[in-house]
């Protein structure tokens, strides 16, 4: 994504002293501007894999989501 300062951008924090996992989740992402545009999406955990089990218990866990767009200039 270029350097300048997104034109939406969307932030999310979730924590929990404990999580138990009793399913495999199934996630999809996608993104899109319109007209034609930049995203970007980062997620950061603390404590909790990328890859959860069925059965596992996770402690002190946090997420961090952020969704970041930019709509391209008329000279790009």
């Amino acid at each position: 994504m270029p350097e300048r300062e997104p034109d939406v951008e969307i932030s999310a924090s979730a924590k929990a002293d404990e999580l138990v996992v009793h399913e495999k989740p199934e996630i999809e992402e996608t993104t899109h501007t319109s007209p034609d545009g930049d995203s970007e999406i980062r997620t950061e955990r603390t404590n909790l894999p990328g890859s959860t089990e069925p059965g596992a218990v996770y402690r002190d866990i946090r997420i961090d989501h952020r969704l970041a767009a930019r709509l391209k200039d008329e000279g790009d």
